[in-house]
């Protein structure tokens, strides 16, 4: 990092006796920081400056935009001061810069200067200046915000007290959080309790609790190294509530805003890789090189992800090393939300925090299983699937004790002119599992009494809303109105002769947590094309922001599809308008892995999509004669 030490100089220039404040995460030491006196955020910030100090300058260091984002759940620790610069070391490809965008409120009126630049390659630095003292943390959580796209950064559910050194690898990614010292109290916040639930680091023997509230104790990062358990004494820790590992809640969370899918890699140049400990560090290494070495806490970050993209699968060597328990169920657990697709011969016993799940599927296929590259995807789906869901930041308060968010309502806009596809459409919705939806069906010129249309509807057991619309309404307008009849606070829009697999809408709602996106929707990687009976496997990119996606999976939510006025009231192209209006707002459009949806291409007139069946033989990985689905669909290959 030869830009911080530029940093530093041109701080300590300025004279005048200037106090100059270093913070850094995600580094687990700095030398040319040492001089200067640096907190590190990740330690023990007793003693660190309160927050009611002033300094000249505030400079907080971060290796990643994840380490940005832990950092900024402890923004309200950070000092006042006139300049404040966050410097990140590394960010991966995908990343833009993070340009802020300061909320209008009166605390960033005393704003006059803000830069952004990249000093070097792979590196971002944000520096702002105020005319009077201001809460650095501010710029931090601004800066955290920036990489994360703008989204309302925060973890609904009850505030969250945090105590102890490393607490906020527990929470990360939440300026709402409230940080205390390891005995407490909590802060008082505008005349109320600063937090609902505690999360406390400690030692073997907890201090006692000065606060009303009962603290969740779990152990600090070293009383859980292999040296540490191996010691006289030590097996009573793993024996202790506070040393056991049989449940996800045990181990701190993955930050799924940030370790996710994101970038992930269908066809890879690399082998297979090896996760062992070297040197007292969880590594990766492929083909002879360290691709990654991960930092004594375990904690995955977006950068680590980067780094490994390419290799073909991870495997994973449980042997002891000089590493602990904890360490190695946050690797692993952060490499399987990411859809890194791993494997291993037997899960160890001591790693019942996975979870069953998690430890079944990892030990469910071997390197040879991943040769395929569909294959491989179709592993590294199912990984990311119950990694997300079981050791994400909700699921783990959750866990911990925090009310359950209730399920949000998904309402499927189902357009038809054809009953005799009535039937198979609705079909298609008793699949789905793992989400809460209600289906608005719009019959576009065809009687709700006609034999097709009441035979399906009397056999499907789920909500749903049917209103007939003329057939010389436009098809924009059709689905307009059936937005208008919808209470759920996600829109999808489905057609009525394609496939969909039974996570398909719970695969949509998963990407939009982890993406941040307005939209979100799968690409036609797979496509029937019934009038010659093939499958085509198209070539395609998934799991990033995209300008493009099916319009027969667009899942928006409802707020950004009423403010582009839903979609243009034409018969045709609405799709393409939607999506292009959603972008000239300012809007995200995020394409998932499409391994749950399949295109069915019939007559060209019979689409509103009309494109020549040429168009699905070109550019495509592979082709079969019948009907070949992904297995992640759940369907015979002759279900045609």
């Amino acid at each position: 990092m030869s830009f911080l030490t530029g940093l530093l100089r041109e701080a300590a220039g300025g004279g005048g006796g200037r106090r100059v404040l270093v913070y850094r995460a995600g580094f687990e030491t700095l030398d040319e920081l040492e001089p200067y006196g640096v907190t590190d955020l990740d330690g023990d910030l007793d003693g660190a400056p309160s927050a009611e100090e002033k300094a000249a300058e505030v400079l907080v260091v971060a290796r990643t935009p994840t380490d940005v984002r832990r950092a900024a759940t402890l923004q309200s620790l950070l000092p006042m001061a006139t300049r404040v610069v966050i410097a990140v070391e590394e960010t991966p490809h995908w990343y833009t810069a993070p340009v802020l965008s300061p909320t209008p409120a009166h605390r960033w009126r005393s704003l006059t200067e803000l830069r952004v630049y990249r000093p070097e390659r792979a590196a971002w630095v944000v520096e702002a200046r105020f005319s009077k003292p201001t809460p650095a943390g501010r710029t931090l959580a601004a800066t955290a915000r920036a990489f994360a796209g703008h989204r309302m950064d925060a973890v609904a559910a009850p505030v969250a007290g945090l105590a102890g050194p490393g607490a906020a690898h527990w929470r990360p990614g939440d300026p709402n959080a409230a940080p205390a010292g390891v005995t407490g109290p909590l802060p008082d916040r505008f005349g109320a309790r600063g937090g609902d639930l505690v999360l406390r680091t400690t030692d073997q023997d907890p201090p006692p609790w000065s606060g009303e509230e009962t603290p969740v104790d779990r152990p600090v990062a070293e009383l859980m190294s292999w040296e540490r358990l191996g010691r006289p004494g030590g097996a009573g820790i793993l024996r202790s509530g506070l040393g056991d590992l049989s449940e996800p809640q045990t181990i701190p969370p993955v930050d799924d805003r940030s370790v996710n899918p994101v970038g992930f890699v269908t066809v890879p140049s690399l082998g297979m890789a090896d996760l062992s400990v070297r040197s007292g560090r969880w590594t990766i290494t492929c083909e002879g090189r360290t691709l990654t070495a991960f930092g004594a806490s375990g904690c995955v970050t977006d950068v680590d992800v980067s780094r490994i993209r390419q290799a073909r699968g991870v495997r994973v060597d449980w042997r002891r090393g000089h590493s602990g328990p904890v360490a190695a169920l946050r690797v692993v657990t952060g490499l399987a939300a990411a859809g890194v697709p791993l494997v291993c011969d037997a899960v160890p016993p001591w790693a019942g925090a996975l979870g069953p799940e998690l430890a079944r599927l990892i030990a469910s296929v071997d390197e040879t299983g991943l040769a395929d590259d569909l294959e491989r995807e179709e592993h590294s789906v199912r990984l990311r699937r119950e990694a997300l869901r079981t050791h994400g930041v909700r699921s783990r308060w959750e866990q911990l004790g925090a009310p359950a968010a209730p399920a949000p309502l998904t309402s499927v806009l189902l357009a038809t002119r054809r009953p005799e596809m009535v039937r198979f459409a609705l079909e298609q919705m008793t699949r789905q599992r793992g989400a809460e939806f209600e289906v608005i069906l719009a019959l576009h010129g065809i009687p709700s009494g006609h034999p097709d249309v009441a035979g399906a509807l009397a056999s499907f057991e789920r909500p749903i809303t049917v209103f007939e619309a003329d057939r010389a309404t436009v098809f924009g307008a059709m689905l307009n109105e059936a937005a208008a009849r919808a209470s759920g606070s996600f829109l999808l829009k489905m057609d009525d002769d394609d496939w969909y697999g039974p996570d398909f809408v719970s695969d949509l709602l998963l990407a939009h947590s982890y993406s941040g996106a307005e939209v979100v929707g799968m690409v036609p990687e797979f496509v029937y094309l019934a009038s010659i009976g093939v499958t085509v496997h198209r070539d395609q990119v998934t799991e990033q922001i995209t300008n493009f996606i099916a319009g027969g999976t667009i899942f928006a939510e409802r707020s950004a599809f009423e403010a582009v006025g839903g979609f243009r009231t034409l018969p045709g192209t609405i799709d393409a308008q939607f999506q292009h209006a959603v972008q000239a707002a300012g809007g995200q459009i995020y394409r998932t892995q499409g391994l749950g949806y399949i295109l069915r291409r019939g007559n060209v007139a019979n689409h509103t999509w009309r494109e020549p069946i040429g168009t699905f033989l070109r550019r495509n990985k592979r082709q079969w004669r019948g009907f070949r689905p992904s297995a992640l669909m759940e369907l015979p290959g002759e279900a045609v």
